[in-house]
């Protein structure tokens, strides 16, 4: 079947369709999917990646070697979880570490949904995995890059996806708000999800931050059907994702914020910041492209970069700053004072 013969649906098109008629249509999209060439996966991927799963994992444990303290410690948890055959692990998303530090503990190659727009250096330590690079904000590649993840599902490779699409830096939200698209995904290629959690410890004494420890946990698998309905699905993701997030949290210790000094936290920032800045990722960007982030103050929220002076304390944001300008002006206003 050629590319010009068969019509993608938009998620308005196919919700009209019965359940026998979505079932036809899935059949001849995946007919379809397997004909169609590749269009966002690095080249060769396909061939290598498999083959060379064994140097994935040594790369892959030198460069978390490379962002973890000395004598650091990862803790892997339910595996028993990961069923056979290709998956979808949705992973939550804190930091250039994820993209590395999981990649031993399983078995599975994985292909990894990956911004494009990042360090040519980190893109040249995951070719040998492979990617399906993303575009933020275009639409014609992030469908092709659907499409190309449907394929590879199809034939039998894994994916590792990050749907909160940004780092969640917050010191307070388990999850950033997050498409579906990845659940849409293993719909339409008839594959599991498999729910996937980090959480790091991190050493802040010195003037930076410092991984000491990294846990991971995998969670049960998600199945869903052509005729699942995808927003219960996405619940049942979410749910397990935070839910598991919170546990890591509670078995490392959930401390109150009069606990961690103003430098502390400052130099976790720092980190945070400098690891960005290692990947070339812009912040800005970062923001513009959070799923349900319409505004800087829910925006501030999720990539949370304070602003920090020198000596360590915190300043005004821009959203602070601009509702205490408002404010000043409504006390003038109130005292008719021009």
């Amino acid at each position: 079947m050629k590319e010009e013969e068969f019509k993608v649906l938009s998620s308005k098109e196919e919700a009209k369709l019965t359940p026998e008629e979505k079932k036809e249509y899935y059949e001849k999209l995946r007919e379809y999917v397997l004909k169609r060439k590749l269009k966002t996966t690095t080249p060769g991927a396909r061939y290598w990646g498999p083959k060379l799963k064994g140097v994935t994992n040594k790369i892959a444990e030198k460069v978390t070697d490379l962002f973890t303290a000395d004598g650091a410690k990862v803790t892997v948890d339910g595996q028993e979880n990961i069923p056979e055959g290709s998956v979808i692990f949705a992973f939550s998303h804190q930091g250039l570490l994820d993209n590395f530090v999981w990649i031993p503990t399983t078995d599975k190659h994985c292909y990894i949904l990956h911004s494009a727009k990042t360090s040519k250096l980190l893109l040249a330590c995951q070719l040998n995995t492979g990617l399906v690079l993303v575009k933020k904000g275009d639409k014609q590649n992030n469908a092709d890059a659907k499409l190309d993840t449907i394929r590879l599902l199809l034939e039998g490779h894994s994916i590792a996806w990050f749907p909160e699409s940004a780092w969640n830096l917050s010191p307070n939200k388990l999850l950033l708000p997050m498409s579906y698209g990845f659940l849409d995904a293993a719909r339409k290629a008839g594959k599991p999800v498999v729910p996937a959690v980090f959480e790091y410890t991190y050493d802040t004494s010195k003037d930076k931050e410092t991984i000491t420890n990294v846990h991971i946990r995998f969670g049960e698998p998600i199945y869903i059907n052509e005729n699942d309905d995808i927003k219960e699905k996405f619940e049942e993701f979410l749910e397990k994702e935070a839910t598991m997030r919170y546990e890591l949290i509670e078995e490392k210790g959930v401390f109150p914020r009069s606990s961690v000094s103003n430098q502390d936290y400052a130099n976790y920032l720092k980190g945070c910041i400098k690891n960005l800045e290692f990947g070339k990722i812009d912040i800005n960007v970062e923001r513009a492209h959070l799923f349900g982030a319409n505004d800087e103050f829910y925006q501030f929220h999720h990539i949370n970069d304070v602003p920090v002076s020198e000596d360590g304390e915190f300043e005004d944001t821009k959203e602070v700053a601009r509702l205490k300008a408002l404010k000043l002006q409504r006390d003038l206003k109130k005292f008719n004072v021009e």
